[in-house]
């Protein structure tokens, strides 16, 4: 998939159909123009003016000097044995990202990142140790989705699309949901909303804020925890955002909106997995009309000192939440001998120079508070 123009040039991609309308009133374009280039960008993935035949052909010649078209490029992909792809996409400005295409009964998911990096630092997840370097904005958002689905072959089959890659998606609200309008826009790649599920670590304002559009993702929670005093050592936002503020977000998030959401909670043996976390995930839950996922730690060795709890131990807190009335399920690992599964993500090599495996290092930068 190839870019086109000059890197000094305004890119097209990612714009939205007002902006786009806005540009063409600069070349005497027609309104209509701005629905059909939309296609061309998002529907059929083609990047080059001249291949725009229902377009003038003064149009496409004039936009072809004065724009460029760069959704990213696809600089590495690994594959793991259970077929997850991830993909290491190069931004124009030489930074890079990480974006995982998972399968599993037939149906595809995209994983995407949302930053260069993270600010957040969460203890357990490999892309806080990157710091955060920037923003994603809007088309190398969107760019992600264009690039995996051209390169897997996906054409016009529908997909789920998870903001759950390097970065917090709430800290970089505004491009998020532009991205996101992008995804679901009938022009552009056509996506039902319910398709898109954005995940946060604890933003209370980005979850107000989501709570208050008209058109939204679905939300799912980071909530690993089950005291301020584990959550506040394992998630430092929870510092600013303390779980009994978090939850009440959580509580007028529904009431607002109608909608269900969902708990993501990673299991770390020995520090959230007893039997008095299990009771009080059980109260919390049953609090909200919200659904539970349990998800096993995925170790990163020489990185992360965390382990998840043997299987048994997995199966077994299901079980008795089952018991307690919580509607919930396991995501199993997928994708982990390619460092592509929850909490593995990041541009850093195997290991911390001169670290032994199972040392953990300090993050290499320091990092933009939200």
């Amino acid at each position: 998939m190839a870019r086109s123009g000059a890197p000094s040039l305004p890119n097209l991609y990612g714009l939205e159909l007002e902006a786009l309308v806005a540009l063409l009133g600069g070349h005497d374009a027609e309104p209509y123009h701005a629905g059909q280039i939309h296609r061309w960008l998002y529907r059929f993935r083609r990047f080059d003016p001249a291949k725009w035949t229902d377009l003038p052909r003064r149009l496409r010649s004039r936009l072809a000097e004065t724009s460029r078209i760069d959704p990213g490029s696809i600089a590495g992909r690994a594959e793991a044995r259970d077929g997850t792809v991830k993909y290491r996409i190069a931004l124009a400005d030489g930074g890079e990202v990480e974006a995982v295409h998972m399968s599993q009964r037939g149906r595809a998911t995209l994983c995407l990142s949302s930053q260069v990096g993270c600010a957040l630092d969460c203890d357990f997840c490999l892309t806080g140790k990157m710091g955060l370097a920037r923003h994603l904005d809007a088309g190398e958002i969107a760019g992600q989705v264009a690039l995996i689905q051209e390169d897997r072959g996906l054409g016009g089959a529908p997909f789920n699309v998870v903001f759950m890659g390097m970065g917090e998606p709430m800290h970089n609200y505004d491009h998020v949901m532009a991205a996101f309008r992008l995804l679901t826009d009938p022009l552009g790649f056509g996506l039902s909303h319910r398709r898109v599920t954005v995940s946060t670590s604890g933003l209370v304002p980005g979850i107000e804020r989501l709570a208050a559009e008209t058109a939204r993702p679905r939300l799912a929670v980071s909530l690993n925890a089950t005291t301020d005093a584990v959550r506040d050592r394992l998630m430092p936002v929870n510092r600013k955002y303390p779980l009994a503020r978090l939850l009440e977000a959580c509580r007028s998030f529904t009431r607002a909106t109608g909608d269900r959401f969902s708990f993501e909670y990673v299991l770390l043996r020995g520090v959230n997995d007893t039997e008095e976390d299990v009771n009080r995930l059980a109260r919390i839950v049953r609090g909200h009309r919200a659904k539970l996922n349990l998800i096993p730690f995925n170790p990163v060795p020489g990185w992360l000192e965390y382990l998840p709890p043997p299987k048994p131990r997995v199966e077994t807190i299901r079980d008795r939440l089952l018991a307690l009335g919580v509607p919930v399920s396991i995501r199993w690992s997928r994708g982990a001998e390619a460092r592509a599964a929850c909490g593995q993500l990041a541009l850093l090599p195997d290991r911390p120079q001169g670290a032994a495996v199972g040392a953990r290092a300090p993050a290499p930068s320091p990092r933009r508070q939200p």
